[in-house]
């Protein structure tokens, strides 16, 4: 692990949230420092800690993560409680199931250095390796709410609820988010796009969760939420209202 020389000389911030993630929170705190070092970039590693009750907190520090807490519960409020912290040129959140490859980041910053404010990944156009993702989400929930975003909000992009995706931090901290749960999945893109921010998208990969115990996302739950922020942010719906 390479520790980094100065706060002001951070050119990325990799975070992540976290709730009970001990069986994998130490391998991804370790997987981001070897990405920092594998891209030859300074970097710090953040872990936004949602309420854990087990030892994810303990385990993340050990790994060398800077451990937020979040005391607002929500998927949501732990993201941004954790991007508001970072102290990187550019801010990128990832997920703590091991589902993401930090390595993907190095395209991320090509993207950036083509002068883009904000770029997400897209699992669809990438390579999503066996056992990944179900059936349901690969070709009807995520293509869904993807495609009712660009029709609705002008997005642009092709997977609205992917989970790997990086700002300028100037650009961030330009923007309002208030999600507090798992609509600040699409909120980001939204946000971004209604702000005239240069987008971007790369293909990245998807891994199996590596948790091996249930989700923290309740699909139909938090889709029909997404669906219904999306529409709530369209044209149409603001017309109206």
């Amino acid at each position: 692990m390479t520790e980094p020389a100065a706060a002001e000389a951070l050119e990325v911030s990799l975070m992540m949230p976290c709730l009970n993630e001990a069986r994998t929170i130490a391998r991804c705190v370790e997987r981001c420092w070897n990405a920092l070092g594998v891209l030859r970039v300074r970097g710090e590693v953040i872990v936004s800690d949602n309420g854990s009750r087990d030892d994810s907190v303990l385990l993340a520090q050990q790994a060398g993560a800077r451990v937020v807490h979040a005391a607002a519960k929500g998927y949501g409020n732990a993201c941004r409680a954790g991007l508001a912290t970072a102290t990187g040129t550019y801010i990128f959140k990832l997920d703590a199931d091991g589902t993401y490859d930090p390595r993907d980041v190095g395209l991320f910053l090509e993207r950036f250095g083509a002068g883009c404010d904000y770029v997400i990944g897209s699992r669809l156009r990438g390579n999503i390796q066996p056992g990944a993702m179900p059936w349901s989400h690969r070709y009807v929930g995520n293509p869904a709410l993807s495609i009712a975003a660009q029709v609705l909000c002008r997005s642009g992009i092709t997977d609205i609820c992917c989970g790997l995706k990086g700002f300028r931090r100037d650009a961030y901290q330009r923007l309002n988010f208030t999600s507090a749960g798992m609509e600040f999945g699409p909120e980001t893109t939204i946000r971004a796009r209604q702000a005239g921010l240069l987008m971007a998208e790369v293909p990245i990969n998807y891994a199996p969760d590596e948790r091996q115990r249930g989700t923290n996302l309740n699909p139909w739950r938090d889709g029909v939420r997404d669906l219904v922020f999306i529409f709530r942010e369209s044209a149409l719906f603001r017309r109206y209202a």
